[in-house]
C-alpha cells in the first residue's frame, strides 16, 4: 500500500508530547505519528484493530547507531577473551 503525506499544525504542547511518546519507544517523530493516528482511529472505530491489541508494534524500533556499535565492539572484546581464557593465556 502506498504511503500518502498528511501535513498538520499543533500546539508546542502537543509536538512536545509527541517528541516524548518517539523518544520513549525509540521510534522517529514521522513513525510516532503515523501510529497515534492509526490508535485515533482504531478507538473511535474507523479502523479495525490489528490483530495485536493495540496497533502499537505494527513498525519496528531503529536501534541508535552508537548502541549498536559499542555492543558489536563489547561482542568482539567478549570472544577475543573467552579465546584467550581457552587457549591459556588468561
Amino acid at each position: 500500500m502506498a504511503r500518502e503525506r498528511i501535513q498538520t499544525r499543533a500546539d508546542a504542547d502537543t509536538l512536545e508530547q509527541v517528541e516524548q511518546y518517539a523518544d520513549e519507544k525509540d521510534i522517529s517523530y514521522s513513525e510516532a505519528v503515523r501510529r497515534l493516528v492509526r490508535t485515533g482511529l482504531i478507538e473511535k472505530g474507523y479502523r479495525e484493530a490489528d490483530g495485536d491489541g493495540d496497533g502499537d508494534q505494527l513498525a519496528e524500533a531503529r536501534m541508535n547507531e552508537t548502541a549498536r556499535q559499542s555492543g558489536t565492539i563489547l561482542m568482539i572484546l567478549m570472544l577475543a577473551f573467552l579465546t584467550a581464557a581457552e587457549v591459556g593465556l588468561l
